[in-house]
């Protein structure tokens, strides 16, 4: 039986064949995926990581398809998208219990709504909470994985495995979690506070990062920061702000963006990565390395 039959029969959105990327991204680029899979609820989430390891047929996850680039000739494979059956935040005292579909934005808001206080940082954050625990996303000095006191995922083999706070290693923009399987929840460990005192700190952030950040279709900040400077900084010195391969352009609002101006592939935004890297190697003799995932195949096209 293949992999189509086998989900067929047991997701309730059945499966896409030839998805195409570009819908479900950020950046709004991509070429297709095999098969793409949005799983409802934790059963079907099993079912489907069970049937990519019978079949021995790669998976990749996406939540808001925020922070990735895919390539015009697409992901080989099952695209499994953990969306809105697991967005819900359900509190416990001074914890929250998370699903991995969570929108980051909201959970800052439902915090303050608690008076919990400890997440005001993550508004504005794009993308939902599966990916933020992944990849240990911060903002304004705080980071999610300094919050977590238990992850709950699904591994490759379909099996429930728990993380607790011991288990768990996170840095910049990394953690142990990488390559482990499907985040599905996640407990946050926060601490009572002001209400008000959150709500406020929230509309800051908010304000900063709508006079920072562009408008136009991106997958926020495209390089990691260096420990000395911002990377902005770095290629704004170099004079790349405004620069332009087809529809991709450096934002002249903030240069660590990368935006679609109109119409760009992910051919034009992959090699506007490049060439920016090239410009403050040369300029600078700094490597940048890029935040946000490249994954998929060059379109031969």
């Amino acid at each position: 039986m293949s992999i189509i039959e086998m989900l067929r029969h047991r997701l309730a959105n059945g499966v896409r064949v030839n998805e195409l990327m570009a819908n479900h991204t950020s950046w709004q680029v991509g070429g297709p995926a095999d098969y793409y899979v949005c799983p409802v609820g934790l059963v079907e989430l099993v079912a489907v990581l069970s049937a990519c390891s019978e079949t021995r047929i790669p998976y990749f996850v996406i939540g808001n398809g925020t922070n990735l680039l895919v390539l015009d000739g697409g992901i080989r494979g099952i695209v499994i998208n953990i969306g809105t059956s697991f967005s819900y935040i359900k509190p416990a005292g001074e914890k929250l219990v998370v699903g991995a579909g969570t929108p980051m934005t909201l959970l800052a808001f439902t915090a303050a709504e608690e008076s919990l206080s400890g997440l005001e940082f993550t508004v504005g954050i794009p993308g939902s909470l599966g990916g933020a625990v992944i990849m240990n996303a911060g903002a304004f000095g705080g980071y999610i994985g300094d919050k977590i006191s238990l992850v709950r995922l699904v591994d490759s083999e379909g099996k429930l495995v728990e993380k607790r706070r011991g288990e768990l290693e996170f840095g910049y923009r990394t953690s142990n979690l990488i390559g482990k399987g499907v985040v599905y929840e996640v407990e946050l460990e926060l601490a009572w506070g002001d209400q008000m005192e959150s709500k406020r700190l929230i509309n800051n952030f908010l304000t900063e990062r709508r006079r920072r950040h562009p408008n136009l279709p991106s997958a926020g900040s495209v390089f990691r920061n260096l420990a000395e400077q911002p990377a902005g900084r770095i290629i704004e010195q170099a004079g790349a702000k405004g620069m332009r391969i087809g529809g991709a352009e450096v934002s002249t609002q903030h240069a660590n963006f990368i935006v679609n101006s109109g119409k760009a592939t992910a051919a034009d935004v992959l090699n506007l990565i490049k060439k920016v890297q090239e410009l403050v190697k040369e300029q600078f003799d700094i490597e940048l390395k890029p935040e946000v995932k490249i994954v998929g195949e060059e379109s031969v096209g």
